[in-house]
């Protein structure tokens, strides 16, 4: 009885997978040009780079708030930083080039600017994006 059960249920799920199913695992994979695993290892996912503190030295001088990315040459223009206030009340959006940054090898952001260069530096507007 349980046989006879099992070959009914193996002939039910033959017939009911689809044949696109079916060519789907028979397609062999194709890699893009220029994605490989030496390429993926250097880069990160920008929802893992948002929220990060950015240092000078051991003090926090800002976060990273959004990237910006230049469209036509597929590269990183900019990092969007908050800097100044407390807990988000009066703070200003700086566009920092990403040039600036740097990670070190425990994945902390630090940069060589000032928290007053930050300050001082021209708050960064969405509205001249395209």
């Amino acid at each position: 009885m349980k046989t006879t059960l099992l070959a009914a249920s193996t002939i039910f799920l033959a017939l009911t997978i689809s044949p696109q199913a079916q060519s789907a695992e028979a397609q062999t994979v194709t890699p893009i040009a220029g994605i490989d695993d030496a390429t993926l290892a250097r880069s990160a996912r920008a929802s893992k780079l948002i929220g990060n503190k950015v240092y000078k030295g051991d003090t926090s001088i800002g976060q990273i708030e959004d990237v910006l990315i230049d469209l036509d040459h597929a590269t990183t223009t900019a990092l969007i930083l908050s800097v100044g206030g407390f807990i988000g009340i009066g703070d200003k959006l700086v566009a920092v080039p990403v040039t600036q940054i740097k990670v070190d090898s425990e994945a902390k952001f630090t940069t060589g600017l000032t928290k007053d260069q930050l300050t001082n530096a021209p708050a960064f507007d969405f509205a001249k994006l395209k």
